[in-house]
């Protein structure tokens, strides 16, 4: 089976100095679902997020962003200022031993709670599938 590629946004060092710790990798799908629902101006703001998310020792734990754990990965929860009403989840996992963080994917989440069960199964699913190979990365 061929591979899928998944894009490089961050890679280790880049920045001013000491430049990220994590390289930034991108499902091409968390991309489109972003994207079914934000302007450049507002999917920016959320790339910022994860620029400084890979400056962080411990994106999990991070001092900037509001990051929660769901299951064996993360969310960024965010909302308001330039997202105005939008109330945005972005899915992400932690390769520690390859300093990878995987953005998994994205939603608008439209009811307070927990994360519905469906995007739930999803992430899962799609970090499980990054776990065991499937896909290679893209620069």
């Amino acid at each position: 089976m061929e591979k899928k590629p998944i894009k490089t946004g961050i890679l280790r060092g880049d920045g001013p100095p000491p430049g990220c710790v994590w390289n930034v990798l991108i499902f091409d799908l968390a991309f489109r679902e972003a994207m079914s629902f934000l302007n450049e101006d507002q999917y920016q703001h959320l790339a910022m997020q994860f620029k400084e998310l890979a400056l962080e020792n411990d994106p999990s734990h991070s001092c900037i962003a509001d990051v929660r754990q769901i299951d064996d990965f993360l969310e960024l929860r965010d909302k308001g200022w330039i997202l105005g009403k939008i109330n945005v989840r972005v899915y992400f996992g932690l390769e520690h031993n390859k300093k990878n963080l995987v953005v998994l994917g994205c939603i608008k989440k439209e009811s307070e709670g927990k994360t519905p069960t469906g995007d739930r199964i999803r992430m899962s699913r799609r970090w499980r599938k990054y776990k065991s190979g499937d896909f290679t990365v893209n620069s």
